[in-house]
């Protein structure tokens, strides 16, 4: 079980670092690898890559990570 779910936490790391799913909501790109609660998933994110999904999609776009730390 944990596997699987590392598994979809990679493909949602991938996911929000394409540039071509930029206009794609995090929540989108969560759901869509079976994460239904955004607030789990948030979580999950964060303990397995040390920042928000948010924070990760900022610096694969190259920018710096949020200037608020709770937001994610």
């Amino acid at each position: 079980m944990a596997g699987i779910r590392r598994r979809r936490l990679e493909q949602c790391h991938r996911d929000l670092a394409d540039p071509r799913q930029r206009s794609r909501r995090i929540q989108a790109i969560a759901t869509r690898w079976g994460f239904t609660d955004a607030a789990t998933f948030s979580r999950a994110f964060r303990a397995a890559y040390g920042m928000s999904p948010r924070d990760h999609r900022k610096l694969a776009a190259g920018n710096g990570p949020s200037e608020n730390p709770g937001a994610g």
